[in-house]
């Protein structure tokens, strides 16, 4: 049987959790080069918009200071997104 620690999970269990966690930003930053691309291929005004959001919300969860986020949302230059993104990489 497994041993299971008093939280109930293996130890197995608790490094495939902890590494989930520790590598949280690597994630974050490749979903991030994901969106800029899907925003690149954005036919429509409605998936823009939402692209958009969805960028600057992961630029915050990346701890990227605000006022940087909202500099670098505000123009929609997907330029400059992508600079930050070779930075942050």
């Amino acid at each position: 049987m497994d041993k299971k620690g008093s939280n109930g999970y293996t130890e197995y269990q608790k490094k495939v959790i902890r590494n989930f966690y520790e590598h949280k930003d690597l994630r974050l930053i490749q979903k991030l080069g994901e969106a800029v691309s899907n925003l690149y291929l954005a036919t429509n005004e409605k998936k823009r918009d939402s692209g958009w959001k969805q960028i600057k919300k992961m630029l915050t969860d990346l701890k990227v200071h605000p006022h940087e986020v909202e500099y670098l949302t505000k123009e929609k230059n997907l330029a400059m997104i992508s600079k930050k993104l070779a930075e942050i990489f």
